[in-house]
């Protein structure tokens, strides 16, 4: 089977682009070829059939001008023993050709709008046209099969808000490449005490409570240091806060492939991420990244930050409410330092991310959902 998948993702820099590659590598070994449709061509050499589209620089036009570049190569390449995955903000523009040429396709939602701000809410009516489409089209029995979704709680809020059936929806939880991501060699919690967070540095991602809980480390009389690898619109603050806080250290944007070795240097991988919408149906591509690691992990409680798979005793897992944070997480280092069992605890990290969270384990779901539909 031939999949066409018509995307928005940008291969040079986009870390969102890490869960793509390997759901095409892993549909690859499956035995699929695949042909990617988007703005631009990898820097590294890739596996897969990439054709690049130009597209508006144009905030807004974005996606609309890319999907009428690609629709003239889909009625001339595309049949209907083909599959398309098609990203969300693209389905308005490609899936009347889909439905007209009874050609089945899949609505692709890695990434609802997040943010804030006017751009997002025009973003937000892009989103719920795209899973309208989908639902007429499986109401009327066409040939869209449904959507693949990040986590329960998105399937659950399309479920509930467009009417789809679970069995429609597939959930593909972010993981992490086994070969990139090493166990942490760490013993013990080191001196200082090196926490991380790594992704976007945008205001509504709870960042400076972060800074916070660095503040309370260093008050208990234990030395720490909070490494923040990112960019966004607190570039600016964080670079003054950094000049004149010694356990602060901002990186700012790093390669992707630099990140493993990064991460292996910290012990704690933090998710701040406050309880909004938003992060409330997320599946972190960092909380994969920072088991992989061997790191313990601390972050605010709520469904977009609770394990894919929950187990019991999962000490090296904590995540406290958002009220209290700061004074719980503080605590719970204390304790991790006073118990003075990292490397065990490391250990359990990494077994229970090898266990749940390899790609291999998270995109096989999408593999055997797109089969049942083919049979």
């Amino acid at each position: 089977m031939n999949i066409y998948w018509c995307t928005t993702r940008h291969f040079q820099g986009d870390l969102c682009a890490t869960t793509q590659v390997a759901i095409i590598r892993n549909f690859i070994s499956a035995g699929y070829k695949i042909t990617v449709l988007g703005p631009d061509l990898p820097n590294a050499d890739f596996e897969w059939n990439h054709i690049p589209f130009k597209q508006s620089s144009i905030k807004g036009r974005k996606a609309s001008s890319l999907g009428k570049k690609i629709q003239p190569y889909l009625k001339s390449n595309v049949n209907s023993d083909d599959i398309l995955f098609i990203d969300w903000p693209l389905v308005g523009s490609l899936s009347s050709f889909a439905e007209k040429n009874n050609i089945r396709w899949v609505c692709i939602d890695r990434s609802p709008p997040a943010d804030s701000n006017i751009y997002a809410q025009l973003q937000r009516r892009v989103w719920k046209k795209a899973w309208r489409l989908v639902h007429y089209s499986v109401k009327k029995n066409g040939p869209c099969i449904g959507g693949a979704v990040v986590s329960d709680p998105h399937r659950n809020l399309i479920v509930d808000n467009f009417s789809l059936e679970k069995k429609n929806l597939c959930v593909v939880h972010a993981g992490f490449d086994s070969v990139l991501f090493g166990r942490n060699q760490n013993k013990t919690l080191s001196k200082p005490i090196q926490m991380v967070y790594h992704g976007k540095m945008d205001r509504n991602r709870g960042i400076l409570k972060l800074i916070l809980l660095l503040d309370a480390l260093l008050e208990r009389g234990l030395s720490a240091k909070l490494n923040l690898i990112g960019s966004g619109d607190l570039d600016a603050h964080l670079l003054n806060l950094s000049a004149a806080h010694s356990g602060l250290e901002f990186h700012g944007p790093v390669a992707h492939e630099k990140i493993p070795e990064m991460l292996r240097m910290n012990a704690i991988g933090l998710l701040p991420m406050p309880k909004l919408p938003a992060w409330e149906i997320a599946s972190p591509l960092k909380r994969s990244e920072y088991l992989a690691s061997g790191l313990l992990v601390l972050g605010i409680n709520h469904q977009g930050h609770q394990l894919p798979v929950v187990i019991e005793d999962s000490e090296w897992y904590q995540l406290f409410t958002q009220q209290t944070f700061v004074e719980d997480a503080t605590n719970q280092i204390v304790k991790w330092n006073e118990k003075n069992n990292f490397s065990t605890l490391s250990n359990l990290a990494r077994d229970y991310a090898e266990s749940y969270l390899e790609w291999k384990v998270t995109t096989q779901s999408l593999i055997e959902w797109v089969e049942s539909f083919s049979e």
